[in-house]
């Protein structure tokens, strides 16, 4: 695999974007030690990441500004998931993006127990269609299992528009099938989970309930996608 990264010298927009490939690379799993090129090109407006030869776009050009103190302007840079999106497929692993409502408590369970059991050959992502912070009880119950949610962030479904997935598995209840509406491309897969959020118990036996869930997922989910790796 090759990376390069193409940028104008002392362009600080070119440093954050290094940090957001450093961060998909620790995710993925690829060693810290991997020779990145990096280039100084005055002739570059927005610093430019390549993969394998393909330029890394931001899917989402507004969301991804950074000053650059070198040349007094903003560049648009791509999403740390955008990246890890490109470096995945680079290394040759299938792809699944997880969507729930709120990218809080099953989408992100989801993706992490993915990343965690079948990371050698998947790389998870999800994302939500109104994002909402993370629920704490399910940091607590994927730490029970060995699970760290490092960096984990609520996304919105808009950030992959531009990515292909293999498969695209939409998790929310049969009274919410509106989160089948994601218009990127890839095989689809509804499969249902209660959310523990939205529980007429909220507050109640909260930890336990997202126990279930986590244990329900990683039955179901790892059944589905080992079957079709």
């Amino acid at each position: 695999m090759d990376i390069r990264l193409v940028a104008q010298p002392n362009c600080s927009a070119a440093e954050e974007l290094r940090c957001e490939l450093s961060f998909a690379m620790v995710m993925l799993g690829i060693p810290e030690n991997f020779p990145i090129q990096q280039s100084n090109d005055a002739s570059v407006h927005s610093p430019r990441l390549f993969i394998d030869g393909n330029l890394v776009r931001p899917c989402l050009p507004e969301q991804g500004q950074v000053a650059c103190g070198a040349c007094l302007t903003t560049h648009s840079i791509p999403d740390r998931e955008v990246v890890r999106w490109h470096l995945a497929r680079a290394l040759g692993r299938k792809t699944v993006l997880f969507i729930c409502s709120g990218n809080a408590v099953r989408s992100q369970t989801a993706e992490a127990i993915t990343n965690h059991f079948l990371g050698k050959n998947w790389a998870a992502f999800s994302g939500g269609l109104f994002p909402m912070p993370l629920w704490k009880p399910v940091a607590t119950a994927l730490h029970e299992i060995g699970i760290e949610l490092t960096g984990s962030k609520p996304k919105h479904i808009e950030l992959f528009l531009g990515c292909r997935f293999d498969v695209i598995v939409s998790l929310c209840s049969s009274a919410d099938e509106f989160c089948t509406a994601f218009p990127g491309r890839g095989r689809r897969k509804h499969m249902p989970f209660d959310d523990p959020f939205t529980s007429p118990f909220f507050g109640i036996g909260d930890l336990n309930r997202t126990r279930k869930l986590r244990d329900d997922m990683r039955s179901r989910i790892c059944a589905y996608l080992g079957g079709t790796e």
